[in-house]
């Protein structure tokens, strides 16, 4: 056995000693999102002590099928920004790697952009706190997924198995905008980086014109828009059902217009 096989088997026993103790010992303390960031990191310290080649773990953002592409609008790292989107918008965010090694990171989102955006995960398990929905085939044997939720943080913490590990998609998770402005998603490589994310997803949300709250852009909101055609005493919150788009106080050309923008899209 060489010296590189050597070192994989001591990886492999010091990561299932780790999973034991965050699966057996962990949910009996208080701050556990805490605890298993500490932990999670010092193991992502230990593999970086192993060979490893070269790769990179990327991120693709998609439509509620997990096929159809958000493509992005602009890519000036540490920011890839994406279209605009209506509130309401349900996306997934694929993290995907081209090599197949260990990896440990993170999907959050912290301080203001709290309010604009939920990320969420598949299948979450209240004894073992994991959404084992959310890692897939590729990401290994014993590959998870828990949340991340501490003072000015809500995110999701990512880690592939020691063993099984494949090139390809590793996990999803989904995204819902929740209010109109702006949201940063950050992705966390801790191999990378320990302490901040190393590049964020920004996504744009806009009034939703889906007013019937079918998922669905099409004529019963635009029978809801025609409802309130020029009225001119729309006001905060109701902005006449959300049909005055640009809250000028009034349903006119401009809303039809903004209107039209997403005809016939979909938010889920």
């Amino acid at each position: 056995m060489n010296d590189n096989s050597l070192s994989w088997v001591f990886l492999g026993i010091s990561y299932r000693v780790v999973r034991l103790f965050v699966e057996r010992i962990m949910p009996f303390f208080t701050v556990v999102s805490t605890m298993k960031k500490l932990v999670l990191l010092a193991l992502t310290v230990i593999l970086s002590i192993a060979p490893t080649a070269k790769g990179e773990v990327s991120t693709r953002v998609c439509l509620t099928d997990g096929e159809t592409l958000l493509q992005p609008i602009e890519v000036n790292l540490p920011i890839i920004r994406y279209p605009d989107i209506m509130v309401g918008t349900e996306l997934t965010v694929i993290i995907s790697s081209d090599v197949a090694e260990f990896w440990n990171g993170s999907l959050a989102i912290a301080d203001a952009n709290i309010d604009y955006g939920i990320l969420s995960c598949s299948d979450y398990g209240e004894t073992t706190r994991e959404c084992v929905g959310s890692s897939l085939p590729a990401a290994g044997d014993e590959a998870g997924v828990w949340p991340w939720v501490e003072a000015g943080i809500k995110g999701l913490d990512l880690y592939t198995g020691s063993t099984g590990v494949e090139i390809g998609d590793w996990f999803i998770i989904d995204y819902t905008a929740t209010k109109v402005g702006n949201c940063k998603v950050g992705l966390y490589d801790y191999s990378i980086n320990l302490f901040g994310p190393v590049y964020y997803l920004t996504l744009s949300h806009v009034q939703t014109r889906d007013f019937d709250d079918d998922a669905n852009v099409n004529f019963i909101d635009f029978a809801i828009l025609a409802s309130h055609w020029q009225e001119m005493d729309c006001n905060d919150p109701d902005w006449c059902e959300g049909t005055d788009l640009d809250a000028n106080d009034s349903v006119d050309i401009y809303d039809l217009i903004l209107f039209c923008d997403y005809w016939l899209e979909t938010t889920k």
